[in-house]
């Protein structure tokens, strides 16, 4: 799925060192061509800033 796709509460999974992972959207904000993601996952919240072509793994 695009970055430019995802909605608030969308799901997406990423592998870290051999681990898969699951973030929730709790927000997208389109910055320019950018985009400000803020996701949720058992690590806390955290915001990233992505291309608007970028893609991610949906759940």
């Amino acid at each position: 799925m695009k970055i430019k796709e995802l909605k608030q509460g969308d799901h997406i999974t990423q592998q870290i060192d051999n681990s898969t992972i699951a973030f929730e959207v709790l927000s997208i904000q389109q910055i320019g061509r950018r985009f400000m993601v803020t996701f949720r996952s058992a690590f806390g919240i955290e915001s990233a800033c992505y291309q608007g072509d970028a893609f991610v793994t949906a759940a």
